[in-house]
């Protein structure tokens, strides 16, 4: 089982703990709760690996060490990884970031039980902030630019070189 595959069994058990459907794309997120889409991790580890900042939805982990849920709503994930310089393997932190457990203490919840109910205050918390979630929408979007614009220069510049790999 690859690396984009070993959350699963986290998404499935958040989806029967919730009541959650699948995501129509994988790229928006593991699972939909009404009308939004959750980001869904396991983590055996300290580290978050591949976070997200840029979807502006709410990230769920399961803390595999101590079976533990945090439900974090998306303005805090976006101000957690503001403080970066630079994100995981990419120069623009909101399109992939690591993050530590511990920084999520404070968005820890009880049980599962309470997953569903944390999820939704987390939607709740995270839409009082539209102008946040516009920038990242404009952060996407921009970025998708740059991406399309860099891949058209670099292959009129190959084509103009004659390289042939």
């Amino acid at each position: 089982m690859g690396i984009s595959h070993e959350g699963h069994s986290a998404e499935e058990r958040y989806r029967q703990a919730t009541g959650a459907s699948t995501s129509a794309k994988s790229g928006d997120g593991d699972a939909v709760l009404g009308d939004c889409n959750i980001e869904v991790k396991k983590a055996t580890a300290q580290t978050l690996n591949q976070v997200r900042a840029v979807k502006y939805i709410p990230l769920v982990v399961l803390y595999e060490p101590t079976d533990t849920w945090y439900v974090v709503p998306a303005h805090v994930i976006v101000c957690l990884v503001s403080s970066k310089a630079r994100g995981q393997h990419t120069e623009n932190p909101f399109e992939s970031a690591t993050l530590n457990i511990f920084a999520l203490a404070k968005y820890q919840i009880a049980s599962e039980k309470e997953l569903k109910q944390a999820t939704l205050d987390a939607i709740a918390e995270a839409n009082k902030y539209p102008d946040l979630k516009k920038a990242m929408e404009n952060v996407l979007k921009e970025s998708k630019s740059l991406a399309t614009r860099s891949i058209h220069d670099v292959k009129s510049l190959i084509t103009t070189l004659k390289i042939v790999p």
